[in-house]
């Protein structure tokens, strides 16, 4: 059996964590989409050359990918694919045909609101009032904790 999970990214450690929790306690296999929320560009120049893989590319950072191949390697057998979503509106019913486009079986959330970069935004209130069943989990004991420090969870064998 296979299942399609949905974490919100904002390219930090914490939806590294999520992946490493969901990956840690599955029973099945998982198809993972972190999906990136962010406006639509004001310029009318930015939208003739609008490109979401460029987006994403801008995104993600080199830590980032890396962290997404460390939680593969270690988890081959759970985790299949892992891919980015990129999604730009802020509606209930827009995320809802999203989730049935790409097929989303649950939608992972930290308790702790995720950061916010520049033009994105977080979805997880949209998440939490749409027809997608969704998951939070506690990362509280991670939040005070400096950022290298977080990264060596990613090594931690057990969640």
């Amino acid at each position: 059996m296979r299942k399609t999970i949905l974490i919100p990214t904002d390219f930090t450690i914490t939806p590294l964590l999520l992946l490493k929790h969901v990956a840690a306690t599955s029973a099945v296999e998982l198809d993972v989409i972190f999906l990136y929320c962010t406006s639509l560009p004001d310029s009318i120049t930015d939208l003739l050359f609008y490109s979401p893989k460029k987006i994403i590319e801008a995104a993600v950072t080199t830590a980032f990918s890396e962290g997404c191949a460390v939680i593969q390697n270690k988890y081959p057998e759970k985790i299949q694919s892992i891919r980015f979503e990129l999604f730009h509106a802020r509606s209930v019913d827009a995320f809802q045909i999203m989730a049935e486009m790409n097929g989303i079986d649950e939608a992972i959330l930290a308790h702790t609101p995720a950061a916010s970069r520049k033009q994105s935004f977080d979805p997880a209130p949209i998440i939490r009032k749409s027809a997608v069943p969704f998951r939070e989990v506690d990362l509280e004991s991670h939040a005070y904790a400096p950022e290298r420090d977080l990264l060596t969870e990613l090594f931690v064998s057990a969640v």
